[in-house]
């Protein structure tokens, strides 16, 4: 089964052309069996009224006038001699069984004769005949099959194509859909507004379709649903806190004071954070702008080396210019920083050069990195890993998920993966065309 080929296009067309092929080649196996046996009728009839006719001409003929005869009586696959001939063996091949039984039948009773078969590069036969006066006469006969028609090789070929064709066709119809639902389940992030699919085609199509666009817009609804609850929790729990915080303000014991005022602060960020999360879940129409991304890094490291971080940015070289939406980029970059700076205490930012149709942009730490095992999991909302559940470097489990759900609404990739020489290689790719 390794010959056998994997895509489902491959295999409807050999079982459906191969089908067609077999039964083609049956139908047209008979007919041509069909056909050699009723022309090899045909033909030996002729042979054997010619063959008579020609003999008994000559037979009468007187001996003078025979060799004028000769040219007019002669056919496309025998001739007449006046000769004894040349002797040989009895013809014993398939291919002159059937002339030598027909020529015995017709002449054996009325002549002396004799056949022979006559070897060289094409072997043929040769009967030697006697007529009434004594007279040797020759018949040299090359035995050959009923000729096929010249156009009959072309209507066969023209055939094998049409029949190539339509079995294309044919599998191209059923498999179509399939390709369409892959594409579409490809397609289908709840990051991005997917399109419906084309409620077109046959009518099993059409209510497959049907079914996953439902099941699309449910997935989106849901979707939404939980944004907006989060969004509305997050939102609510803001005026409490605040109260919670003039209150202990006014605390008598500095020291608890400090600790509860932390605590809410931590809070607060949650709940900016959460609400962050659920704003970033729905995708809003930014319009694209052409921008130097060597200038537009270049002044996202500047503004934390305003206020003292450690963030480096190496530009690339060459053209530069690329479509982006820059308030999600920016986004995207913070969070991304800010995560670098947390573990690692400092970031770099890399540009590679833009290709026509993505751009890559990595953001790098020299943290402890994140075990291999939980590379994908940290991009899930409220993940965190086990080192980063404490006071100093603790957050929210929010940051890196709304990067990659930004990232995920303008059809790019957020790829995570630890560097061999420490720290961690946040690797963010966009394209042109999606963008």
């Amino acid at each position: 089964m390794t010959l056998w080929p994997r895509s489902l296009l491959s295999r409807l067309l050999i079982i459906v052309l191969g089908g067609l092929l077999l039964a083609n080649a049956s139908t047209l196996v008979s007919l041509m069996i069909e056909r050699m046996s009723s022309a090899k009728t045909v033909m030996l009839g002729n042979l054997e009224y010619d063959v008579a006719t020609s003999v008994a001409i000559l037979d009468r003929l007187p001996a003078a006038e025979r060799p004028q005869w000769l040219a007019k009586l002669a056919r496309g696959n025998y001739r007449y001699q006046l000769s004894p001939g040349e002797p040989g063996p009895y013809p014993s091949s398939w291919r002159a069984r059937d002339a030598v039984r027909s020529l015995q039948e017709t002449l054996g009773g009325r002549y002396q004769m004799s056949l022979h078969a006559i070897p060289g590069p094409r072997e043929h036969i040769q009967m030697h005949l006697t007529l009434h006066d004594g007279a040797p006469l020759t018949l040299d006969l090359w035995p050959r099959m009923p000729a096929i028609a010249r156009w009959l090789p072309l209507v066969l070929t023209g055939q094998l194509l049409l029949l190539l064709f339509c079995a294309w066709l044919a599998v191209r119809q059923v498999v179509r859909p399939f390709m369409r639902f892959t594409q579409a389940v490809d397609a289908l992030t709840p990051t991005a507004s997917t399109p419906l699919m084309a409620e077109n085609g046959p009518a099993e199509v059409q209510q497959a379709a049907r079914a996953f666009n439902a099941m699309q817009t449910r997935i989106q609804d849901h979707l939404k649903a939980r944004a907006q609850i989060l969004a509305a929790i997050s939102h609510d729990l803001q005026t409490p806190i605040t109260r919670m915080k003039l209150r202990v303000e006014m605390a008598e014991q500095p020291e608890l004071r400090d600790k509860l005022l932390s605590d809410l602060d931590h809070m607060s960020q949650l709940v900016r954070e959460g609400i962050a999360y659920a704003r970033s879940s729905e995708v809003r129409e930014e319009k694209r702008q052409n921008v130097s991304l060597n200038a537009f890094l270049d002044s996202v490291a500047c503004d934390y080396q305003d206020i003292g971080k450690a963030v480096t940015f190496m530009p690339c070289s060459g053209q530069d210019t690329f479509a982006i939406r820059p308030q999600a980029l920016h986004r995207i970059m913070t969070n991304l920083i800010d995560n670098a700076l947390k573990f690692g205490g400092e970031a770099e930012i890399q540009l590679c050069a833009p290709h026509e149709e993505s751009v890559t942009i990595h953001v790098l730490d020299n943290g402890p990195g994140i075990p291999e095992a939980e590379l994908k999991a940290v991009l899930e909302p409220f993940y965190r890993v086990e080192s980063s559940r404490n006071r100093h470097t603790g957050g929210t489990g929010l940051g890196l998920a709304i990067a990659a759900q930004l990232v995920g609404q303008m059809s790019g990739t957020l790829r995570l993966s630890n560097r061999p020489e420490g720290g961690l290689d946040a690797c963010v790719t966009l394209r042109q065309t999606d963008l």
